[in-house]
């Protein structure tokens, strides 16, 4: 447990983080921006030294991108050096979920025979490699999938040699990625069990919350590539917070022919209400992409709500971190559609508010 005298340190650098945090109204005026006035008002806030730095002239996604994801590990480095015992064990693990999504990456590339250079596929994911010592990036210049995986060191290459076979039999991604997220969820949900009190609650509560999510997309997923319920079970996280998949009342979901039926026969629930909700924006394009958007949406609202009143235990610390994530998120997409000269309208569907 953290000393009083450490904890009230790094409570104290987040709180005078927090009013960096973009309101709704300073989001809404680089939604509204046009492009040529975009990059001036992204560099007057505190990304600025990191725009700065990257040398930046005009509207450019990628190196916007790259910037704003140094600026979010240097958040990350500062909590886990602020912090110490368990709850640095903690943050040590959800900063590396990042590292996990730099690898899904990397092989969702070679498993569809990607053709992205090195260099590009670098500058697009997070720069995590100097803390982790593990150079996910370089795999990108291995010949196959199989050469990715023997290039790994663990825990990745272990939990993906044995998943292999499985990929090759039915060369579904979903595989792979079950995989690495099962050894990365185990390992946060391993470390938040050894905080205490209300602090381990806040925890179960946002990455629970987070992993009921992974398990939601993953039954929906399998819904639309035609995995039949038995199969599909092995793809769920065993970590859940508000939705049990072993639970009698989702049968019927998981055996429903269709998605729009697996949701319909969802038992009452805030996700199912989510899910519904969206139902007919993926009728309309037959994507997941509103089913996927609309539970982040759920899920920022969550970590919103633990902040109320910055309560001073782990709830502010985890809230900044992934409050940053999904505000450099929503910036990258709008430096996306602004590349692409997307109207605000269009750009408002896409990013998460408060």
């Amino acid at each position: 447990m953290m000393s009083v005298s450490k904890y009230a340190y790094v409570y104290a650098r987040i709180r005078a983080r927090m009013s960096d945090i973009l309101d709704d109204r300073r989001l809404r005026e680089l939604v509204d921006a046009r492009r040529e006035d975009f990059l001036s008002l992204l560099m007057d806030t505190t990304y600025k030294e990191k725009l700065t730095k990257a040398g930046l002239v005009e509207v450019d996604a990628r190196s916007i991108e790259k910037a704003l994801k140094e600026e979010l590990i240097d958040q990350y480095l500062m909590v886990i050096k602020s912090t110490e015992g368990v709850a640095r064990a903690v943050f040590e693990e959800i900063h590396r979920r990042l590292e996990v999504k730099n690898l899904k990456a990397v092989i969702r590339n070679k498993a569809t025979n990607g053709t992205r250079t090195r260099t590009t596929e670098a500058a697009l994911l997070f720069p995590v490699e100097d803390f982790f010592k593990r150079r996910i990036s370089r795999l990108a210049e291995a010949d196959s999938l199989e050469a990715v995986i023997n290039q790994l060191e663990n825990p990745y290459r272990e939990v993906l040699e044995v998943a292999l076979p499985e990929y090759k039999k039915s060369k579904r991604i979903l595989v792979l990625e079950n995989a690495l997220n099962e050894e990365i969820c185990g390992a946060v949900w391993s470390r938040m069990e050894r905080l205490r009190g209300e602090d381990k609650e806040t925890v179960r509560k946002i990455v629970g919350t987070e992993f009921d999510l992974v398990n939601l997309m993953t039954l929906l997923r399998c819904k639309a590539e035609g995995i039949a319920e038995g199969e599909m079970r092995k793809y769920f996280l065993p970590y859940v917070y508000g939705f049990d998949f072993d639970a009698e009342a989702v049968k019927d979901s998981m055996s429903a022919e269709n998605v729009s039926t697996a949701i319909q026969l969802m038992p009452a629930s805030a996700y199912k209400e989510v899910l519904t909700g969206a139902l007919s924006s993926y009728e309309a394009e037959g994507s997941l992409i509103p089913f996927e958007d609309a539970l982040w949406r759920y899920f920022f609202m969550t970590v919103k709500n633990t902040l109320r009143g910055y309560p001073i235990n782990i709830s502010t610390i985890i809230g900044f971190l992934y409050l940053k994530e999904i505000e450099i998120r929503n910036l990258c997409t709008i430096a996306v559609c602004k590349e692409n000269e997307i109207p605000a309208e269009e750009i408002l569907k896409l990013i998460f508010k408060q």
